[in-house]
């Protein structure tokens, strides 16, 4: 669910007008975790969210 959440925030972000350093810098993630989440569009998030959590619990 975490991961949801920052994909929300990392959009919010942009559409703020933040450039993607300053977001990574402001969440402390790196360029390519916030390019990645702005490349997908909500439901590619949210499938991508459960098939990873669904991988790590096993």
């Amino acid at each position: 669910m975490e991961k949801l959440l920052l994909y929300v925030e990392i959009h919010q972000l942009k559409n703020q007008g933040f450039k993607i350093a300053a977001i990574a810098k402001k969440l402390d993630i790196s360029r390519n975790t916030v390019y990645k989440y702005l490349n997908m569009n909500f439901d590619e998030a949210t499938e991508w969210v459960q098939t990873t959590s669904n991988r790590s619990k096993k």
